[in-house]
């Protein structure tokens, strides 16, 4: 059967003839934004798929969606081909009609990938992924028939991935091999916006996102977390408690964090019950034993939860969310954590907070010049919403002996 897939440029071509060709098992690639990553790695599976059938390739993504989004894309690009048997949207594979099966999966919830035995596998965005799903349950599945692994990601500090890579440039470690492709080695990009971003930009981020440099800190945006998740108990509160209140929505959570005056968190309620009576109650139930004045996001559906609220407990006050006011808050609390200015539940204790916290990342535009907070495709960052307008409160707020700043 005769394919004709993409045509990769220079450095790609440079990479899938390392991976094609070179004897090792393990490829790991440090690849800046732009640069064709996924686009080149689904070549790569089909290329297997089809060169070496029949043979079993999984596909790892950090979280579903993305998996999905990739076959699709594989899908939208060789379906209704010959090259197509069969193609499975409920077991997420594609079965080709050299024999070959390619499958998606998650690795948040790796599981699903124990038991499987197979040749090859693409780990995509490795640096978002923990190290547990590739040492327990992806590993395993090749090592009695596995001939070549292709790790490839942004970094995102210096991680597992950032340790195979390592691996990759060490003569001690034969099997490895690491690669690197920057921004500039794309034609994706016009090195005029490149070149812009590189004067604008913070420099840990443009060394990591567009030169494909492992730093410390990575893409994280709470670099020191355990230096402020010290709480192994909810504290009694000193002086006046702020709350700040962020609406679920769908699939997200109405988180509340209750700080008092000294920036301890001293409650979190986390819900996602369907029963907005339900968590009014309970959210009414935290503010009055505090006394916490609350401060809540009102976009979409939290107006009305904010009048339902209001109505009962009047030091309630409305938030509105936008690119700016979210910069605000979030960078508010960004230096509260660099100078310790506030303590939060440990990993233990609360650990939604301390995850949620730890994958927040954010994204540079080159067009706008401007940075955006988030969290990768799949999770969530409620709690870390929740806590910055809450800590935004308090700082607005806070009194310092007779005095109060507003």
């Amino acid at each position: 059967m005769n394919i004709t897939a993409f045509t990769p440029h220079p450095k790609q071509r440079d990479l899938l003839e390392g991976v094609i060709n070179g004897s090792e098992k393990y490829h790991i690639a440090s690849i800046g934004r732009q640069f064709g990553k996924s686009l080149m790695a689904e070549n790569l599976a089909l290329y297997w798929g089809v060169n070496d059938a029949p043979c079993k390739i999984l596909w790892v993504s950090p979280v579903y969606s993305q998996a999905t989004k990739v076959q699709k894309e594989l899908m939208s690009a060789i379906g209704g081909t010959p090259l197509v048997r069969q193609n499975n949207y409920s077991t997420n594979e594609i079965e080709l009609a050299t024999g070959s099966t390619i499958y998606f999966r998650s690795a948040e919830r790796y599981d699903n990938i124990r038991g499987m035995t197979l040749d090859y596998c693409i780990v995509d965005e490795a640096g978002y992924i923990k190290d547990d799903a590739w040492r327990e349950a992806i590993k395993p599945t090749l090592l009695v028939r596995g001939k070549k692994v292709l790790f490839i990601s942004t970094p995102k500090g210096k991680n597992w991935f950032y340790d195979m890579y390592q691996y990759g440039t060490s003569p001690d470690y034969p099997n490895y091999r690491a690669y690197k492709g920057s921004s500039y080695d794309t034609p994706f990009i016009d090195p005029k916006e490149i070149e812009e971003a590189k004067r604008t930009v913070p420099e840990k981020v443009f060394q990591q996102e567009y030169l494909a440099e492992f730093i410390d800190g990575g893409g994280e945006v709470f670099a020191n977390l355990k230096d402020i998740a010290t709480l192994h108990t909810y504290p009694r509160p000193e002086g006046k408690c702020y709350a700040g209140l962020d609406i679920g929505r769908q699939e997200d959570y109405t988180v509340l964090t209750i700080m008092d005056q000294k920036g301890r968190v001293v409650d979190i309620y986390r819900d996602n019950r369907m029963q907005w009576s339900s968590m009014v109650s309970e959210v009414l139930i935290r503010l009055k034993r505090f006394n916490a004045s609350c401060l809540v996001e009102v976009n979409g559906v939290g107006d009305p939860i904010y009048e339902l609220i209001k109505r009962q407990h009047q030091d309630t006050h409305p938030f509105t969310t936008s690119h700016q006011s979210k910069n605000e808050i979030i960078e508010g609390l960004i230096i509260d954590t660099n100078e310790g200015g506030i303590c939060i539940p440990n990993e233990t204790l609360f650990p939604h907070l301390y995850q949620e916290m730890g994958y927040f990342t954010y994204e540079y535009s080159p067009k706008t010049r401007n940075i955006r907070y988030g969290h990768p495709v799949g999770l969530h960052d409620d709690t870390v919403m929740s806590l910055a307008l809450c800590n935004y409160h308090r700082k607005k707020n806070r009194t310092y002996g007779t005095y109060a700043i507003r």
